[in-house]
């Protein structure tokens, strides 16, 4: 008997494209063993991203604007450490703790700042090595070059912008 020529079915193909770690079979015993180790399923492969060439100076630019930002949190957050420390030993009178306290906050407000405009950051990158970047998130259209060298986090056109200022 001849063997049949089979078709491999699309899920199997799809399986193909992922690179599998080694499988067990847990038991309740073996997972209590094994609380404190991480489990790991399978690694997509990451795609090549060509970026718009138009693009790379921004990206160059908000790449460098992100590192400054995540030096001066650290910077901070050590500040806020070593005030927190420092304020918790020292007596003082309560001037000198309410001054600690408002530098504390000022610390924290700054930090908060850095974390949102950081997170703008980080989604224009996203949208640069997808190619949505450049486009406004409320009409579709194109934001302009100048608006984009200016703040190169912009998420919208200049009249969606000024509508939302404006609401």
């Amino acid at each position: 008997m001849a063997p049949k020529n089979k078709k491999k079915s699309p899920a199997k193909k799809a399986h193909k494209k992922f690179k599998l770690t080694a499988v067990k079979k847990i038991t309740a015993k073996a997972m209590a063993k094994s609380a404190a180790k991480p489990i790991m399923i399978a690694k997509v492969p990451k795609k090549k991203v060509r970026i718009d060439p138009a693009f790379q100076p921004l990206l160059a630019k908000l790449q460098t604007r992100r590192n400054e930002i995540t030096g001066q949190v650290n910077h901070l957050e050590q500040d806020l450490r070593e005030e927190i420390a420092d304020s918790q030993n020292a007596p003082g009178d309560m001037a000198d703790h309410g001054s600690g306290e408002l530098s504390q906050h000022l610390s924290v407000t700054l930090m908060e700042n850095d974390r949102i405009e950081l997170e703008r950051i980080e989604k224009a990158i996203r949208g640069i090595e997808e190619g949505t970047y450049g486009k406004c998130e409320v009409c579709g259209k194109g934001i302009p070059m100048t608006r984009l060298k200016a703040i190169p986090w912009a998420t919208r056109c200049i009249n969606c912008q000024s509508k939302a200022e404006g609401a």
